[in-house]
This record gives C-alpha cells, sequence and structure tokens, in this order.
C-alpha cells in the first residue's frame, strides 16, 4: 500500500455496493487497518493486518511482510489511506481493496509530503479474519481534488467456477503468459483492448490512476517498452477471481537516450460474464533510477 512508500523511509453510493456482506466484511477490514495506522504506527499496523505469509515488495522483490516489518525500526511519521475500490470472489474470501495514501513527517496535522494509489489483496484466514496476502503501490503528485468517500464495487458472475483453485492457479498463470507473449506480437493498445474489463483500474508511477477507457487508451499508445516476468498467482477458492504479480522492466526514451527502469507489477484478473478472464486491476510500480 503503501509499500511504494516505506521504499522511501526506510459513481455509486456505498450501501448499494456494499450489500454483500463479504464484501462489506471487506471493506471495514480495509478502513480498521488505515485507522490503526492513524492511531499507531505504521509498522504496527502492518504487524497487526498482514497475513503471516503476506507479502510486501522491496528492492523488486517481494518479501515476508511480517518479517520485514519485524527488523525494521519505528520511524517518525504518518501514513495514511482510504478505499475507494473494491471487490470480493464469489466464494466471499478473496479480495482486494484499493485507494489513494498520504504521507506525512511528523502527525496528522502537518501537510502531506507524499501521494500515492495503493493495492490490497486480502485472503480470509483460519480464524475467519481477513488479513493482507499481498501488498503494493504507486506514488504520484498530489490529486488534483480529494476521493469521493463511497466504494466503487467491480461486477461480473457471482457464481463458483471451480473448487480446483490450484488447478485455476496454473491456468491463470499460463494465462498471464500467454497475454505477455501477445503483448510482445501485438502491442499494448490492441492487446488490452481485448482483455480489460469495463471497470479495468490501470496504475503507473507517476501518474494518477487511469479509470476511464480514453485516458488508458491514451497511456497505451506511449512510445515505451515493457517486459514482465511473472513469478507467482493466486486465485480464488471459487475460480473468479486472482492475481499474478512479477517483475518488470519499462524501457522509454530521454534525451535520445534508451532508460530502463525496473520494478514489479500486479495484474489482478476476474472472469467475466461469459467466465473469460478480464484484467480489473494492472499496476507497475519501478524503482527510483539510479
Amino acid at each position: 500500500m503503501k509499500t511504494t512508500l516505506i521504499a522511501v523511509l526506510l459513481a455509486v453510493p456505498t450501501g448499494l455496493v456494499l450489500a454483500q456482506s463479504p464484501l462489506k466484511t471487506l471493506v471495514e477490514t480495509e478502513k480498521q487497518f488505515a485507522q490503526f495506522s492513524k492511531e499507531n504506527t505504521t509498522k504496527a499496523a502492518f504487524k497487526t493486518f498482514l497475513a503471516p505469509d503476506g507479502l510486501l515488495f522491496q528492492k523488486g522483490k517481494p518479501v515476508n511482510g511480517q518479517k520485514f516489518w519485524e527488523e525494521s525500526e519505528d520511524r517518525p511519521g504518518k501514513l495514511t489511506w482510504q478505499p475507494v475500490a473494491a471487490d470480493i470472489s464469489a466464494s466471499g474470501d478473496f479480495g482486494y481493496t484499493t485507494g489513494p495514501w498520504e504521507f506525512r513527517p511528523k502527525t496528522l496535522e502537518d501537510k502531506p509530503v507524499a501521494f500515492g494509489h495503493y493495492v490490497t489483496v486480502w485472503k480470509k484466514q483460519t480464524d475467519g479474519k481477513f488479513r493482507a496476502a499481498l501488498d503494493l503501490g504507486i506514488t504520484h503528485p498530489a490529486p488534483p481534488q480529494p476521493p469521493v468517500d463511497a466504494i466503487r464495487a467491480a461486477t461480473g458472475i457471482r457464481s463458483v467456477t471451480s473448487t480446483d483453485s490450484a488447478k485455476v492457479r496454473s491456468e491463470l498463470l499460463a494465462f498471464d503468459n500467454q497475454f505477455i507473449k501477445a503483448l510482445e506480437k501485438n502491442g499494448p493498445e490492441a492487446t488490452y483492448r481485448l482483455h480489460l474489463s469495463p471497470q479495468a483500474r490501470v496504475y503507473r508511477m507517476g501518474r494518477q490512476p487511469f479509470t476511464e477507457r480514453p485516458a488508458i487508451d491514451s497511456l497505451l499508445k506511449r512510445p515505451e517498452t515493457v517486459q514482465f516476468d511473472p513469478l507467482n498467482a493466486s486465485v480464488a477458492p471459487s475460480g473468479d477471481l486472482g492475481y499474478v504479480y512479477g517483475n518488470t522492466v519499462v524501457t522509454t526514451t530521454e534525451s535520445e537516450k534508451a532508460v530502463r527502469r525496473a520494478g514489479n507489477y500486479l495484474r489482478i484478473w476476474k472472469k467475466d460474464s461469459q467466465g473469460q478472464w478480464k484484467i480489473v486491476l494492472d499496476l507497475i510500480n519501478l524503482e527510483p533510477p539510479s
């Protein structure tokens, strides 16, 4: 979430979209996470709400979040955030939240000095509580206006499509690989057009989130090369929602020179009403230029 900042440091009415109890529980857990960070420290909040095997990303590598925070010192400053979009699987035990974050150097009364957007994937644990399984984000300039205090949920099928999540996980990882090969062959504009959900959100470092199709189409026309190397995937027990994460390298041309920046990507996939995988969130996080 918020992990981009860690590296630096060390419209739908709510009542309607939250009618489903599991989604409401998920969003409330995210809000409790954010409130805990306000009232305590960032370290304490992550230690409380991360799953035992929850992943963060440090220097381009996925690391165990509990271990990372256990070995980290508390640092001054206040990290705040709020969810503005969320969705959950048909099984009600696997979902994600996303929204803006801000960092203040000392107290909540300070002006924020850093901004960005986070994505947190949540999985229900054996005790029935949601805990963060993966957390990744981007930094960008201050938003032009405050976020709307409402949750938008993605749409799609809500029926169980598979009970063999291990098999579907392998299928999703293979599907993401096919998507990457299509990108290399046909280019981002044509490939993403076929795979993006109507509710897709696209996050890129240094830019405000892209949530409208014309803006996304314009982004995909940029003269840059993006390479993806998938590392792992996870899928809900119901087989309708999953994600793939991995390494990425973005090459742009600056002053007639090729500039390469490495980082990580997170792609959240959801099956549509025809049972086809579609991208609901696509994020690239890049390390600062060396």
